[in-house]
């Protein structure tokens, strides 16, 4: 299976600067990608996971899947494969480059879309 690629985010560019121009909202579906269906997926604990209700807890969860010397990419891609575990089929890439691109404000050099773009080109 393949992983994050931040071409294929569908996430307009107008919608991604307002989300990264706006404080952190506690709810969820200000994510842009995150609408009620996957707002109700990530709500449901599963096996080995807590249930995710807010943008702080889905920022947390992007962080935690940092593991000591990964990639920047293998740092996407497990979030990818962990928002397509919990079956969130729709916008998943738009997902991840949205909440990446927020974590880089607050901790810089977390991300480089531009990096990204190379890679996957």
């Amino acid at each position: 299976m393949s992983g994050f690629d931040v071409n294929r985010s569908m996430v307009k560019e107008d919608a991604l600067a307002a989300f990264l121009a706006a404080p952190v909202s506690e709810d969820i579906t200000q994510v842009p990608g995150i609408g009620p269906k996957a707002k109700e997926l990530l709500a449901e604990a599963v096996e080995g996971d807590q249930a995710i209700t807010t943008t702080y807890q889905l920022i947390g969860k992007f962080l935690t899947l940092r593991a000591a010397g990964m990639s920047q990419q293998e740092h996407l891609d497990a979030m990818w494969h962990w928002l397509n575990a919990r079956k969130i089929n729709a916008f998943r890439a738009g997902i991840v480059h949205c909440i990446a691109e927020k974590c880089n404000l607050m901790i810089p050099g977390i991300y480089d879309a531009a990096a990204t773009a190379e890679e996957a080109e």
